[in-house]
């Protein structure tokens, strides 16, 4: 299967269209229906952005594997490269200092649970 139809059924089966991925690694919509179409080879930096956005590996959608899934360290890569939370995390100090509070409550009960 090539590139362009891997990607395709992995944003399908997260519900996504091609817009929503286009937003989320932030590539115009015109150039993620080029590469879908394979009229325009993916470029590194590209890739590295779908598989974690799709969370799968480079590798599954270059076709070099069949399989997904993500080792624990390349989940969490992806996790902390998400630009959402990228997002969240510039716009957390523009909080109001009650949801700060709030948040930091929620952050001390993850750790306790960590302690357990």
């Amino acid at each position: 299967m090539r590139v362009g139809k891997r990607i395709i059924k992995l944003r399908e089966n997260k519900g996504w269209n091609q817009r929503e991925l286009s937003r989320r690694v932030d590539l115009n919509p015109s150039v993620m229906n080029r590469i879908e179409l394979g009229e325009r080879p993916i470029k590194d930096h590209e890739l590295d952005k779908i598989a974690t956005a799709l969370e799968v590996t480079t590798d599954y959608i270059l076709g070099r594997s069949d399989n997904p899934e993500m080792t624990e360290e390349e989940s969490f890569e992806a996790f902390i490269n998400d630009p959402d939370l990228e997002r969240w995390y510039k716009e957390l100090p523009k909080s109001k200092e009650e949801d700060l509070r709030r948040l930091r409550r929620i952050w001390e009960a993850f750790k306790e649970e960590d302690d357990d």
